[in-house]
């Protein structure tokens, strides 16, 4: 049996996951882009780290699943290439677990059933989220994720969650 494989965020190489234990590692160009800054190592990264791109069809698919689920707009684009790259290797090669304890991640993750990793950085109860607009000066909810201000009052808008 082989070395399980993980998909890893900025937060995974901050904590020192790729320089622990076995596993096959992967992450973004983009990802490597955020912690090459940080003094991570960068010779270990690249004997330890497979770094790769997504397709651009995992990308298409979790920028509308993001969409649906309301997390579109708390994604960077790093956050959807390392999706999609834990999408394409949850598709092949046996899968792979996703490594990250931001939130807006996970839930998008979790609905396009890619597997994720127990993660011990941040404390909590992980549950999926559906995301709406909402309005707290009048009340109003919305599904434009582009909207900022409400249209009826020009309160600050906010996300909230719609099933909880």
């Amino acid at each position: 049996m082989s070395d399980p494989a993980y998909v890893l965020d900025s937060t995974a190489f901050y904590a020192g996951i790729p320089y622990q234990g076995s596993g096959r590692y992967f992450t973004t160009y983009m990802v490597l882009e955020e912690v090459k800054h940080h003094n991570v190592g960068s010779s270990l990264i690249h004997s330890r780290v497979q770094v790769t791109e997504p397709s651009q069809e995992s990308l298409a698919r979790v920028k509308t699943t993001a969409s649906k689920t309301g997390d579109i707009g708390a994604l960077s684009q790093t956050d959807v290439s390392l999706l999609a790259l834990a999408l394409d290797l949850s598709q092949s090669s046996g899968g792979a677990n996703l490594v990250t304890d931001d939130f807006a991640v996970r839930n998008v993750a979790e609905v396009l059933s890619i597997p994720l990793a127990q993660t011990s950085m941040k404390g909590g109860e992980w549950k999926n989220i559906t995301w709406k607009i909402h309005c707290r000066g009048c009340g109003r909810d919305y599904t434009n994720p582009k909207l900022t201000v409400c249209p009826v009052c020009g309160t600050q808008l906010a996300r909230k969650a719609a099933n909880g």
